[in-house]
């Protein structure tokens, strides 16, 4: 005689199945949290430039109601920012802008500005021990195919100097000295504010020439020429950024292009 053998049916999960299940409901809720955060950090940013565009509007309408010859020194009480968005009047006055600048006059400027900011203190930044540091300590050059920026990471730029090749450097910049890691913002900042205010003061790119500093009007070197008489033109810097980002920071000034990072 056959015997049939009848198994139990089985009923509920197993602690494996429940496992699996726990960990698939854990991902699913991990990506819509990922995305969640990724659509409000979207917003943020788009509201953050959306308040810088429209106080560039009150900002030219101070500028007009005044002669057209400089911005307030305050944000117009007009510009309202909306929730969790700060805006802030970092600069406001005039810069020096040249005209019809020479290749050479060109390297100068940039050299000039690169110092500018070292001489501003935009160099330095304080770590987490709250000491001030200067992570950018000076700009020069000794021939008229290099310029260096000097600090804890210097950089030897030859030419042609791109805008592209100078961003790109700030923006992948890293360190991996935690007790340090502002270097890296001021970085940013610092190459940032190279490229933006050569245009602004009437430079170009990319700077293909800067001089020797041995040259004479005999040897054959590039001379050094210095600049003209600047023309001052009205400019303002408005920096925003949003009380629940502290890494969200963008500027407008008064060319109306909103630009990351500060002034």
């Amino acid at each position: 005689m056959n015997k049939r053998w009848v198994h139990a049916q089985k009923s509920g999960f197993t602690v494996v199945e429940l496992i699996i299940v726990i960990a698939v409901i854990a991902i699913l809720a991990t990506l819509g949290i990922v995305s969640y955060s990724t659509v409000q950090r979207s917003a943020a940013d788009k509201t953050a430039q959306s308040d810088l565009t429209l106080a560039t509007g009150e900002m030219e309408r101070s500028l007009q109601q005044s002669g057209g010859s400089t911005y307030p020194t305050s944000l117009p009480t007009s510009i309202n920012a909306s929730p969790n968005i700060a805006l802030t009047l970092k600069k406001s006055g005039t810069i020096n802008h040249y005209s019809n600048v020479t290749a050479v006059q060109n390297g100068v400027l940039l050299a000039q500005i690169c110092q500018d900011l070292v001489n501003e203190g935009e160099g330095k930044g304080v770590n987490q021990g709250g000491v001030t540091k200067a992570f950018i300590t000076s700009c020069g050059n000794w021939n008229s195919n290099s310029m260096q920026i000097t600090g804890w990471d210097s950089k030897v730029y030859t030419t042609p100097v791109s805008d592209t090749t100078l961003l790109a450097y700030a923006d992948t910049f890293t360190t991996s000295d935690t007790y340090n890691k502002i270097q890296e913002t001021v970085v940013k900042n610092f190459y940032h504010q190279l490229v933006e205010r050569l245009v602004l003061q009437g430079g170009f790119f990319p700077v293909t020439s800067f001089w020797d500093s041995w040259a004479t009007p005999t040897n054959g070197g590039v001379m050094q020429q210095p600049l003209g008489n600047p023309i001052p033109q009205p400019y303002y810097c408005i920096e925003a950024t949003h009380t629940n980002y502290g890494d969200l920071l963008w500027h407008i000034t008064e060319d109306l292009k909103i630009k990351p990072y500060s002034c």
